[in-house]
Protein backbone atom coordinates (compact mmCIF):
# COMPACT_ATOMS: atom_id res chain seq x y z
CA UNK A 1 0.00 0.00 0.00
CA UNK A 2 3.02 2.29 0.33
CA UNK A 3 3.14 2.35 -3.48
CA UNK A 4 -0.29 3.96 -3.55
CA UNK A 5 0.87 6.77 -1.28
CA UNK A 6 3.95 7.44 -3.41
CA UNK A 7 1.97 7.43 -6.66
CA UNK A 8 -0.66 9.77 -5.27
CA UNK A 9 1.98 12.20 -4.04
CA UNK A 10 3.83 12.17 -7.36
CA UNK A 11 0.64 12.50 -9.36
CA UNK A 12 -0.64 15.38 -7.24
CA UNK A 13 2.69 17.19 -7.41
CA UNK A 14 3.36 16.99 -11.15
CA UNK A 15 -0.08 16.67 -12.71
CA UNK A 16 -2.98 17.71 -10.56
CA UNK A 17 -1.36 21.05 -9.67
CA UNK A 18 -1.73 22.02 -13.34
CA UNK A 19 -5.51 21.94 -13.03
CA UNK A 20 -5.60 23.81 -9.71
CA UNK A 21 -6.52 20.88 -7.46
CA UNK A 22 -6.11 21.51 -3.74
CA UNK A 23 -3.94 19.07 -1.79
CA UNK A 24 -6.64 18.48 0.82
CA UNK A 25 -9.61 17.54 -1.33
CA UNK A 26 -8.04 17.06 -4.78
CA UNK A 27 -11.06 18.95 -6.23
CA UNK A 28 -10.51 21.75 -8.79
CA UNK A 29 -12.45 25.00 -8.57
CA UNK A 30 -15.79 24.88 -10.42
CA UNK A 31 -15.18 21.24 -11.16
CA UNK A 32 -18.26 19.33 -12.42
CA UNK A 33 -19.50 16.48 -10.27
CA UNK A 34 -17.70 13.26 -11.12
CA UNK A 35 -18.54 9.79 -9.90
CA UNK A 36 -16.59 6.63 -9.07
CA UNK A 37 -18.47 3.36 -8.69
CA UNK A 38 -16.48 0.52 -7.13
CA UNK A 39 -17.81 -3.03 -7.28
CA UNK A 40 -16.01 -5.18 -4.68
CA UNK A 41 -17.67 -8.57 -5.10
CA UNK A 42 -17.16 -10.37 -2.75
CA UNK A 43 -15.91 -13.56 -4.40
CA UNK A 44 -18.61 -15.99 -5.55
CA UNK A 45 -21.38 -13.43 -5.94
CA UNK A 46 -21.50 -13.18 -9.74
CA UNK A 47 -18.50 -10.90 -10.25
CA UNK A 48 -17.24 -12.62 -13.41
CA UNK A 49 -20.68 -12.35 -15.00
CA UNK A 50 -20.76 -8.62 -14.22
CA UNK A 51 -17.24 -8.09 -15.56
CA UNK A 52 -17.91 -9.97 -18.79
CA UNK A 53 -21.11 -8.01 -19.35
CA UNK A 54 -19.28 -4.72 -18.80
CA UNK A 55 -16.56 -5.80 -21.24
CA UNK A 56 -18.97 -6.80 -24.00
CA UNK A 57 -21.08 -3.65 -23.59
CA UNK A 58 -18.44 -1.01 -22.89
CA UNK A 59 -20.17 1.22 -25.49
CA UNK A 60 -23.33 1.27 -23.37
CA UNK A 61 -21.32 1.90 -20.23
CA UNK A 62 -19.81 4.93 -21.96
CA UNK A 63 -23.27 6.12 -22.99
CA UNK A 64 -24.04 6.13 -19.27
CA UNK A 65 -20.98 8.31 -18.78
CA UNK A 66 -18.56 5.75 -17.34
CA UNK A 67 -15.04 4.74 -18.31
CA UNK A 68 -12.98 1.88 -16.93
CA UNK A 69 -9.25 2.06 -16.13
CA UNK A 70 -7.44 0.35 -18.99
CA UNK A 71 -6.90 -3.40 -18.71
CA UNK A 72 -5.39 -5.94 -21.08
CA UNK A 73 -7.82 -7.76 -23.36
CA UNK A 74 -6.77 -11.06 -21.85
CA UNK A 75 -4.13 -11.77 -19.29
CA UNK A 76 -3.17 -14.88 -17.40
CA UNK A 77 -2.05 -15.07 -13.84
CA UNK A 78 1.01 -16.95 -12.63
CA UNK A 79 -1.04 -20.16 -12.51
CA UNK A 80 -2.17 -19.87 -16.11
CA UNK A 81 -5.77 -18.94 -15.34
CA UNK A 82 -7.28 -16.37 -17.68
CA UNK A 83 -8.56 -13.24 -16.00
CA UNK A 84 -11.70 -11.46 -17.16
CA UNK A 85 -10.74 -8.54 -19.38
CA UNK A 86 -12.80 -6.15 -17.25
CA UNK A 87 -11.52 -7.43 -13.90
CA UNK A 88 -9.41 -4.68 -12.35
CA UNK A 89 -7.55 -7.15 -10.17
CA UNK A 90 -4.13 -5.58 -10.79
CA UNK A 91 -5.49 -2.24 -9.67
CA UNK A 92 -7.16 -3.85 -6.65
CA UNK A 93 -4.00 -5.59 -5.46
CA UNK A 94 -2.34 -2.20 -5.00
CA UNK A 95 -4.58 -1.84 -1.94
CA UNK A 96 -4.21 -5.39 -0.57
CA UNK A 97 -1.60 -6.21 2.07
CA UNK A 98 1.18 -8.16 0.27
CA UNK A 99 2.33 -9.77 3.51
CA UNK A 100 -1.06 -11.29 4.32
CA UNK A 101 -2.34 -12.06 0.83
CA UNK A 102 -0.40 -14.00 -1.84
CA UNK A 103 -2.75 -12.55 -4.46
CA UNK A 104 -0.17 -9.78 -4.94
CA UNK A 105 2.26 -12.45 -6.18
CA UNK A 106 -0.28 -13.95 -8.57
CA UNK A 107 -1.62 -10.59 -9.79
CA UNK A 108 1.07 -7.92 -9.21
CA UNK A 109 -0.08 -4.36 -8.58
CA UNK A 110 0.10 -2.36 -11.83
CA UNK A 111 0.89 1.33 -11.19
CA UNK A 112 -0.12 2.22 -14.77
CA UNK A 113 -3.70 1.22 -14.00
CA UNK A 114 -3.78 3.40 -10.92
CA UNK A 115 -2.44 6.32 -12.93
CA UNK A 116 -4.85 5.73 -15.79
CA UNK A 117 -7.71 5.98 -13.32
CA UNK A 118 -6.32 9.27 -12.00
CA UNK A 119 -5.99 10.56 -15.57
CA UNK A 120 -9.67 9.81 -16.09
CA UNK A 121 -10.47 11.75 -12.90
CA UNK A 122 -8.36 14.71 -14.04
CA UNK A 123 -10.28 14.80 -17.33
CA UNK A 124 -13.60 14.83 -15.48
CA UNK A 125 -14.65 11.26 -16.35
CA UNK A 126 -16.76 8.97 -14.20
CA UNK A 127 -15.25 5.52 -13.63
CA UNK A 128 -16.52 2.02 -13.00
CA UNK A 129 -14.03 -0.27 -11.25
CA UNK A 130 -14.81 -3.92 -10.59
CA UNK A 131 -12.62 -6.40 -8.71
CA UNK A 132 -13.76 -9.02 -6.23
CA UNK A 133 -10.18 -9.13 -4.94
CA UNK A 134 -11.06 -5.98 -3.00
CA UNK A 135 -12.95 -8.21 -0.57
CA UNK A 136 -9.50 -8.93 0.93
CA UNK A 137 -8.80 -5.28 1.69
CA UNK A 138 -7.87 -4.43 5.28
CA UNK A 139 -8.35 -1.16 7.18
CA UNK A 140 -5.09 0.36 5.97
CA UNK A 141 -5.92 -0.59 2.40
CA UNK A 142 -9.35 1.00 2.76
CA UNK A 143 -7.70 4.21 3.95
CA UNK A 144 -5.48 4.17 0.83
CA UNK A 145 -8.47 3.43 -1.38
CA UNK A 146 -10.39 6.32 0.14
CA UNK A 147 -7.50 8.64 -0.64
CA UNK A 148 -7.38 7.35 -4.23
CA UNK A 149 -11.14 7.77 -4.68
CA UNK A 150 -11.07 11.33 -3.31
CA UNK A 151 -10.18 12.38 -6.86
CA UNK A 152 -13.87 11.93 -7.70
CA UNK A 153 -16.64 13.99 -6.10
CA UNK A 154 -19.17 11.21 -5.57
CA UNK A 155 -18.17 7.67 -4.57
CA UNK A 156 -20.43 4.61 -4.53
CA UNK A 157 -19.24 1.21 -3.30
CA UNK A 158 -21.34 -1.78 -4.35
CA UNK A 159 -21.12 -5.20 -2.69
CA UNK A 160 -23.34 -8.28 -2.78
CA UNK A 161 -24.97 -10.11 0.08
CA UNK A 162 -25.17 -13.88 -0.41
CA UNK A 163 -26.47 -16.11 2.36
CA UNK A 164 -23.62 -17.61 4.31
CA UNK A 165 -24.68 -21.26 3.97
CA UNK A 166 -25.04 -20.74 0.21
CA UNK A 167 -21.83 -18.74 -0.19
CA UNK A 168 -19.42 -20.98 1.72
CA UNK A 169 -19.94 -24.16 -0.37
CA UNK A 170 -19.53 -22.02 -3.50
CA UNK A 171 -16.16 -20.85 -2.17
CA UNK A 172 -15.19 -24.48 -1.58
CA UNK A 173 -16.30 -25.44 -5.09
CA UNK A 174 -14.18 -22.66 -6.61
CA UNK A 175 -11.12 -23.90 -4.72
CA UNK A 176 -11.71 -27.56 -5.44
CA UNK A 177 -12.57 -27.44 -9.13
CA UNK A 178 -9.22 -25.90 -10.03
CA UNK A 179 -7.03 -28.19 -7.92
CA UNK A 180 -4.32 -30.19 -9.62
CA UNK A 181 -3.87 -33.81 -8.61
CA UNK A 182 -0.82 -32.85 -6.55
CA UNK A 183 -2.74 -30.13 -4.72
CA UNK A 184 -5.68 -32.47 -4.13
CA UNK A 185 -3.34 -34.98 -2.51
CA UNK A 186 -1.92 -32.17 -0.36
CA UNK A 187 -5.31 -30.83 0.77
CA UNK A 188 -7.37 -34.01 0.66
CA UNK A 189 -10.47 -32.42 2.14
CA UNK A 190 -14.16 -32.82 1.42
CA UNK A 191 -16.71 -30.05 1.85
CA UNK A 192 -17.57 -31.49 5.27
CA UNK A 193 -13.91 -31.17 6.30
CA UNK A 194 -13.85 -27.67 4.84
CA UNK A 195 -16.93 -26.58 6.79
CA UNK A 196 -15.55 -28.05 10.00
CA UNK A 197 -12.26 -26.18 9.65
CA UNK A 198 -13.38 -22.96 7.97
CA UNK A 199 -17.01 -22.20 8.80
CA UNK A 200 -15.83 -19.31 11.01
CA UNK A 201 -12.40 -18.43 9.60
CA UNK A 202 -13.76 -17.55 6.14
CA UNK A 203 -16.08 -15.06 7.76
CA UNK A 204 -13.40 -12.36 7.35
CA UNK A 205 -13.89 -12.59 3.57
CA UNK A 206 -17.68 -12.56 3.89
CA UNK A 207 -19.78 -9.52 3.05
CA UNK A 208 -20.61 -8.84 6.71
CA UNK A 209 -16.96 -8.38 7.65
CA UNK A 210 -16.21 -6.41 4.48
CA UNK A 211 -19.13 -4.08 5.21
CA UNK A 212 -17.93 -3.53 8.78
CA UNK A 213 -14.47 -2.55 7.57
CA UNK A 214 -15.80 -0.25 4.86
CA UNK A 215 -18.20 1.68 7.07
CA UNK A 216 -15.34 2.64 9.39
CA UNK A 217 -13.92 4.81 6.59
CA UNK A 218 -16.86 5.49 4.25
CA UNK A 219 -20.28 6.91 5.04
CA UNK A 220 -23.00 4.25 4.99
CA UNK A 221 -24.89 6.21 2.35
CA UNK A 222 -21.98 5.56 -0.04
CA UNK A 223 -22.16 1.77 0.41
CA UNK A 224 -24.86 -0.16 -1.46
CA UNK A 225 -25.43 -3.76 -0.40
CA UNK A 226 -27.17 -5.76 -3.13
CA UNK A 227 -29.17 -8.96 -2.68
CA UNK A 228 -27.61 -11.85 -4.62
CA UNK A 229 -30.89 -13.76 -4.19
CA UNK A 230 -33.13 -11.02 -5.60
CA UNK A 231 -35.78 -12.89 -7.62
CA UNK A 232 -36.97 -9.70 -9.30
CA UNK A 233 -33.90 -9.63 -11.54
CA UNK A 234 -32.42 -12.08 -14.04
CA UNK A 235 -29.07 -12.18 -12.31
CA UNK A 236 -26.33 -10.22 -10.53
CA UNK A 237 -25.52 -8.14 -13.61
CA UNK A 238 -29.05 -6.73 -13.72
CA UNK A 239 -29.09 -6.30 -9.95
CA UNK A 240 -25.88 -4.27 -10.03
CA UNK A 241 -26.38 -2.11 -13.10
CA UNK A 242 -30.01 -1.33 -12.28
CA UNK A 243 -28.94 -0.08 -8.86
CA UNK A 244 -25.86 1.73 -10.14
CA UNK A 245 -26.23 5.54 -10.30
CA UNK A 246 -27.13 6.85 -13.76
CA UNK A 247 -26.64 3.54 -15.59
CA UNK A 248 -29.92 3.33 -17.53
CA UNK A 249 -28.37 1.97 -20.74
CA UNK A 250 -26.58 -0.85 -18.93
CA UNK A 251 -29.64 -1.60 -16.83
CA UNK A 252 -31.89 -1.94 -19.89
CA UNK A 253 -29.30 -4.09 -21.64
CA UNK A 254 -29.22 -6.61 -18.79
CA UNK A 255 -33.00 -6.95 -19.08
CA UNK A 256 -33.13 -7.56 -22.81
CA UNK A 257 -29.83 -9.20 -23.73
CA UNK A 258 -29.45 -12.86 -22.85
CA UNK A 259 -26.46 -13.51 -20.61
CA UNK A 260 -25.04 -16.75 -19.32
CA UNK A 261 -23.48 -17.27 -15.91
CA UNK A 262 -19.71 -17.02 -16.07
CA UNK A 263 -17.51 -19.20 -13.88
CA UNK A 264 -20.32 -21.53 -12.72
CA UNK A 265 -19.91 -24.16 -10.01
CA UNK A 266 -18.72 -27.60 -11.08
CA UNK A 267 -20.11 -31.02 -10.18
CA UNK A 268 -17.35 -32.43 -7.97
CA UNK A 269 -18.84 -35.90 -7.52
CA UNK A 270 -17.08 -37.48 -10.50
CA UNK A 271 -13.62 -36.13 -9.71
CA UNK A 272 -14.13 -37.06 -6.04
CA UNK A 273 -14.99 -40.62 -7.01
CA UNK A 274 -12.09 -40.81 -9.45
CA UNK A 275 -9.72 -39.65 -6.73
CA UNK A 276 -11.25 -42.21 -4.37
CA UNK A 277 -10.37 -45.02 -6.78
CA UNK A 278 -6.79 -43.77 -6.87
CA UNK A 279 -6.54 -43.69 -3.07
CA UNK A 280 -7.93 -47.24 -2.84
CA UNK A 281 -5.54 -48.48 -5.51
CA UNK A 282 -8.37 -49.49 -7.83
CA UNK A 283 -7.18 -47.38 -10.77
CA UNK A 284 -3.76 -45.93 -11.50
CA UNK A 285 -4.03 -42.16 -11.91
CA UNK A 286 -0.54 -40.69 -12.33
CA UNK A 287 -1.42 -37.20 -13.58
CA UNK A 288 -4.12 -34.60 -14.16
CA UNK A 289 -4.87 -35.81 -17.68
CA UNK A 290 -5.63 -39.32 -16.48
CA UNK A 291 -7.67 -37.89 -13.62
CA UNK A 292 -9.86 -36.01 -16.08
CA UNK A 293 -10.28 -39.10 -18.27
CA UNK A 294 -11.39 -41.29 -15.36
CA UNK A 295 -13.81 -38.62 -14.10
CA UNK A 296 -15.35 -38.29 -17.58
CA UNK A 297 -15.77 -42.07 -17.85
CA UNK A 298 -17.45 -42.16 -14.43
CA UNK A 299 -19.83 -39.38 -15.46
CA UNK A 300 -20.80 -41.15 -18.70
CA UNK A 301 -21.48 -44.42 -16.89
CA UNK A 302 -23.47 -42.71 -14.16
CA UNK A 303 -25.70 -40.87 -16.63
CA UNK A 304 -26.04 -43.57 -19.30
CA UNK A 305 -26.14 -46.79 -17.28
CA UNK A 306 -27.44 -45.69 -13.87
CA UNK A 307 -29.79 -42.91 -15.01
CA UNK A 308 -27.87 -40.46 -12.82
CA UNK A 309 -29.29 -42.02 -9.67
CA UNK A 310 -28.51 -40.26 -6.41
CA UNK A 311 -25.22 -40.91 -4.67
CA UNK A 312 -24.93 -41.69 -0.97
CA UNK A 313 -23.67 -38.63 0.90
CA UNK A 314 -21.84 -37.65 4.08
CA UNK A 315 -23.31 -34.52 5.68
CA UNK A 316 -22.09 -32.05 8.31
CA UNK A 317 -22.70 -32.61 12.01
CA UNK A 318 -25.50 -30.80 13.82
CA UNK A 319 -22.97 -28.49 15.52
CA UNK A 320 -21.53 -27.37 12.16
CA UNK A 321 -25.02 -26.80 10.79
CA UNK A 322 -26.06 -24.84 13.86
CA UNK A 323 -23.04 -22.57 13.49
CA UNK A 324 -23.78 -22.00 9.79
CA UNK A 325 -27.41 -21.24 10.56
CA UNK A 326 -26.56 -18.73 13.28
CA UNK A 327 -24.06 -16.90 11.05
CA UNK A 328 -26.62 -16.88 8.24
CA UNK A 329 -29.41 -15.45 10.39
CA UNK A 330 -27.15 -12.74 11.81
CA UNK A 331 -26.29 -11.55 8.29
CA UNK A 332 -29.85 -11.96 7.03
CA UNK A 333 -31.13 -9.69 9.79
CA UNK A 334 -28.61 -7.00 8.83
CA UNK A 335 -28.82 -7.11 5.05
CA UNK A 336 -32.28 -8.32 4.07
CA UNK A 337 -34.68 -5.38 4.34
CA UNK A 338 -37.67 -7.73 4.04
CA UNK A 339 -36.54 -9.78 7.02
CA UNK A 340 -39.48 -11.16 9.05
CA UNK A 341 -40.42 -14.41 10.84
CA UNK A 342 -42.14 -15.79 7.72
CA UNK A 343 -38.98 -15.26 5.68
CA UNK A 344 -37.03 -17.09 8.36
CA UNK A 345 -39.37 -20.07 7.97
CA UNK A 346 -38.83 -20.12 4.21
CA UNK A 347 -35.11 -19.65 4.70
CA UNK A 348 -34.98 -22.55 7.14
CA UNK A 349 -36.62 -24.83 4.59
CA UNK A 350 -33.98 -23.88 2.02
CA UNK A 351 -31.22 -24.31 4.60
CA UNK A 352 -32.47 -27.79 5.55
CA UNK A 353 -32.48 -28.75 1.88
CA UNK A 354 -28.91 -27.50 1.50
CA UNK A 355 -27.93 -29.47 4.61
CA UNK A 356 -28.84 -32.64 2.70
CA UNK A 357 -27.30 -31.63 -0.65
CA UNK A 358 -24.78 -28.87 -1.39
CA UNK A 359 -23.36 -28.95 2.15
CA UNK A 360 -22.72 -32.70 1.86
CA UNK A 361 -19.91 -34.67 0.26
CA UNK A 362 -20.05 -37.79 -1.88
CA UNK A 363 -19.73 -40.90 0.31
CA UNK A 364 -16.87 -42.43 -1.65
CA UNK A 365 -16.51 -45.47 0.63
CA UNK A 366 -20.14 -46.53 0.25
CA UNK A 367 -20.13 -45.84 -3.48
CA UNK A 368 -17.11 -48.06 -4.02
CA UNK A 369 -18.88 -50.96 -2.30
CA UNK A 370 -21.97 -50.64 -4.51
CA UNK A 371 -22.17 -53.69 -6.84
CA UNK A 372 -22.82 -51.60 -9.95
CA UNK A 373 -19.84 -49.37 -9.32
CA UNK A 374 -17.62 -52.29 -8.36
CA UNK A 375 -18.47 -53.90 -11.68
CA UNK A 376 -17.76 -50.71 -13.56
CA UNK A 377 -14.33 -50.21 -11.99
CA UNK A 378 -13.41 -53.88 -12.47
CA UNK A 379 -14.21 -53.51 -16.17
CA UNK A 380 -12.44 -50.15 -16.41
CA UNK A 381 -9.19 -51.60 -15.08
CA UNK A 382 -9.18 -54.20 -17.83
Amino acid sequence: TGLVVVLLDIYNLFHLSKVNWTHKTHCPQNRPVTRAVIHMGPHKTGSTTIQEFAHHHIDLLRKDGYEMPEVDNAEKNARGKTVSSSNHVRLATCFVDPIVEDVRTIYPCDPDRLLHGLDLAAKGHNVFITAETLDKIDREGIEMLKSYLSHWIDVTIMIFYRRYYDWLPSVFNEIQKSLTLAKREERGESIVDFLLQNSKSYHDLYVASLFDRLQQKFDKKNIIVLDYHDTRTRGPDETLFCNMPNAAHMCNATRFIDTSTSNPSANLDYSDLAYGTKKEGLISIPDDRKMAQVAESIERYHKSNLNARKFERVCPSSSILENLWNLTIAAESNFNPNNNPQNHDDLRLDFDMAARSKLCALDVAKTLTDPDWKGFFDTYKK
